[in-house]
């Protein structure tokens, strides 16, 4: 499967709110995930506990919205946009640059970029 492809798969998953799924059909076990403040989790299950306590603090997702990607030889990096109220009552706009590296057909690394 060409990237272009993966990339366009991944950000309709996405889209659709079906991000376990995306997480499952497109990263591979060994995965590297790197977060804008520069902590790094190996492997899915990381990445899975990663997801699961951030989803644990979100009261509200308002809004969201998911850029087209931008495709580059094994890399594809997509901006998102979310308007999320915390458990604890704090509000925040995030804005972020995700950059994700493919290889033999799984997303084997993904890197965000924000302001903190």
């Amino acid at each position: 499967m060409e990237i272009k492809q993966i990339a366009a798969d991944f950000v309709k998953l996405i889209r659709e709110g079906k991000n376990k799924q995306a997480k499952e059909q497109y990263y591979a076990a060994r995965i590297a995930s790197i977060e804008g403040n520069g902590e790094r989790m190996d492997g899915i299950e990381a990445v899975y506990q990663k997801s699961a306590a951030w989803e644990n603090h979100v009261q509200e997702v308002h809004s969201a919205h998911v850029s087209e990607p931008l495709v580059a030889s094994d890399h594809f990096a997509l901006h998102i946009e979310m308007d999320i109220s915390y458990k604890n009552g704090h509000r925040a706009k995030l804005n972020e640059i995700a950059v994700y590296q493919v290889a033999e057909n799984k997303i084997v690394h993904e890197q965000y970029f924000f302001k903190q």
